[in-house]
């Protein structure tokens, strides 16, 4: 009886078995088996649309396959739809590296790099792509843009312009043709591209707008500007610029006298068409300034009117625009010193756009004025992460993180203000201090006091960091210093010659060598090419060196302001260049924004 149970007792575990085993087998054989039958499942997927299902499909594949170029190329582009572009850009360099003469996934990445506002690699991408597929109009138009974004105008309009070559009906390249005119303070040149594209497409509403906003900021022509904004506004009732339109609108409406005439509705094919072409790369010409009759109105109606505004926006899902928007209520409240909803507006801009630094930053602001330090910090840190070049957190993040007592994010918060803004010697006196008397690390504030001594050998506060290092100030070495006897000479007795010296003369020291001449040109290109790349402390010594060897030198000029101007403390070193590449090019195209920069800061 027992080895009977013992028996039947293994005949159902054999069975349980064979169950599982059937079920594991049937499971496996869900779904194609073959690694490119399931590349081809993932691209139908983000044909499909199901963006969620390619992910994951191609994710699997790829780690079957990590050699497979087409595999690592739609897997990105899965992640970028999925609004990932940075873990994106990783497969689409997997790509690359697989296959370097495919032009797509160069292509691909250069869209991340833009989405991730890393333009120089943008730039380098794209370039790369058209050069291996030169009938590629996108690309073409997004090296443009990326162009425009990293203020090489020269370059923007080259590729721009070779889009319209590839494809001359095409009514994004002549957009950004304009816009790069108006950059370089060609307004006529700007309006001609404009009305070209209204007379092969008068259907084309960003034309439309921005010749608006042209005849408006720089023609100074307000009836042809209120005339394109009307029409805008027939075009496109639904565009997220409608609220910035309607306020120009009655603006220039009451500057000319007019009556607001009623607008009718748009068809909806016209809506679409807006829609389509803000999601285009090409920037906007400058966005118009407040409504006057907002700005005239009592603050209660300024709040009134824009939490309207705010709360339609987030309707829309223009979560972005809203929290602008939601910015400035909250100066509005501040105008009114009404302090809590100051912060309630900050709030707001912050959840209708986590994305926005700005946002986080001023509501750290408002935060570490009421006292609440830690979340101050918070917000600071939070607006560094997302915008890492805002000197302006990472210095708060300094202050409030030594005075909070967490010295590892002060120190790391300092050393990154050095790389931000060298010239700001009260980031090394801080980290210094904190080695030395929170952290007891005298040897690295040693290391530190040095390095600011290297640098800012006149500084104010150079004697007392060389006393606490224990060195000599230059004044105390010139009170110490012995006055130096003079020798002693004793005329020899008559008959005896001259005695010898008691110390033979030191040999006359081997002249220096000469110092090698600059090669101007290459240091020049070397510096532009650190300076596009966002590496303006390496760029800034090398332009220096170049305008000393070549004073006129204009190129080097222009390029050395632009690196001075990214810093409130070196703005007037930026001046003095811009004046001396006007003096040595008055006629160049940048000349224009060079006279506008020089009077909006004067």
């Amino acid at each position: 009886m027992l080895a009977g149970n013992r028996a039947l007792r293994m005949k159902k575990v054999l069975t349980a078995a064979a169950v599982v085993v059937v079920v594991l087998v049937w499971a496996a054989g869900c779904g194609p088996s073959d690694p490119q039958q399931r590349v081809n499942a993932g691209a139908e997927a983000l044909a499909a649309g199901d963006i969620s299902r390619g992910v994951l499909l191609l994710e699997r594949v790829t780690q079957d396959l990590p050699r497979d170029s087409r595999a690592q190329n739609l897997y990105g582009q899965a992640l970028y739809l999925f609004g990932k572009p940075a873990d994106a850009a990783r497969a689409f360099w997997q790509a690359i590296e697989v296959n370097p003469n495919d032009p797509a996934p160069r292509y691909n990445l250069g869209l991340a790099a833009c989405v991730e506002r890393d333009y120089p690699t943008a730039a380098e991408q794209l370039e790369a792509s058209v050069a291996l597929d030169p009938r590629n109009v996108p690309a073409w138009l997004f090296l443009g843009a990326t162009y425009i974004h990293l203020n090489n105008l020269d370059a923007a309009y080259r590729a721009t312009r070779t889009a319209l070559e590839v494809a001359p009906r095409n009514f994004d390249a002549l957009n950004n043709l304009a816009v790069i005119s108006h950059r370089r303070g060609r307004p006529r040149d700007a309006e001609a591209w404009l009305t070209q594209i209204l007379q092969l497409a008068p259907e084309y509403a960003p034309a439309c707008l921005n010749l608006a906003r042209l005849y408006e900021t720089d023609l100074k022509d307000k009836a042809r500007a209120l005339e394109f904004y009307r029409l805008y506004a027939r075009m496109a009732p639904e565009s997220p610029h409608r609220f910035a339109v309607t306020g120009a609108t009655r603006r220039l409406e009451l500057d000319l006298n007019m009556a607001t005439p009623a607008v009718p509705g748009a068809p909806a094919a016209a809506a679409a068409t807006d829609a389509a072409a803000a999601a285009k790369p090409a920037p906007a010409l400058p966005a118009t300034p407040p409504a006057a009759p907002a700005a005239a109105a009592p603050p209660d109606l300024q709040a009134a009117t824009l939490r309207i505004q705010i709360d339609q926006l987030a309707g829309a899902h223009r979560n972005r625009e809203a929290s602008e928007l939601a910015l400035r209520l909250a100066e509005v409240y501040r105008q009114q010193n009404d302090a809590n909803r100051i912060g309630d507006a900050y709030t707001r801009a912050v959840e209708l756009d986590s994305l926005n630094a700005a946002a986080h930053f001023r509501l750290g602001d408002y935060l570490q004025r009421q006292g609440r330090k830690t979340a101050a910090l918070q917000s600071y840190q939070e607006a560094a992460r997302l915008q890492p070049q805002m000197a302006d957190a990472v210095r708060r993040i300094a202050a409030l993180a030594a005075e909070s007592g967490q010295m590892d994010v002060a120190v790391a918060a300092c050393r990154r203000l050095i790389e931000l803004a060298p010239e700001e010697r009260s980031a090394y006196l801080r980290l210094a201090e904190i080695q030395e008397r929170q952290l007891k690390q005298r040897a690295n504030a040693e290391q530190i006091y040095h390095a600011f001594l290297r640098k800012f050998p006149s500084a104010p506060e150079a004697n007392q960091v060389r006393a606490r290092l224990g060195l000599k100030t230059a004044a105390t070495m010139a009170a110490a210093k012995p006055e130096a006897k003079k020798p002693v000479t004793t005329k020899p007795a008559a008959g005896n010659p001259p005695a010898a010296p008691t110390t033979p003369a030191s040999a006359p020291a081997a002249p220096l060598p000469p110092p090698k001449p600059l090669d101007v040109a290459a240091t020049y290109k070397t510096a532009l090419n650190l300076s596009l790349q966002g590496d303006c402390d390496r760029a800034r010594p090398q332009l220096e060196a170049v305008v000393q060897a070549a004073p006129s030198h204009a190129k080097a000029h222009l390029a050395l302001a632009q690196v001075y101007s990214m810093r409130a403390e070196t703005k007037e070193k930026a001046r003095a260049h811009y004046i001396r590449f006007l003096q040595l090019q008055p006629d160049d195209p940048k000349a224009p924004e060079v006279r506008r920069w020089l009077e909006a800061t004067r």
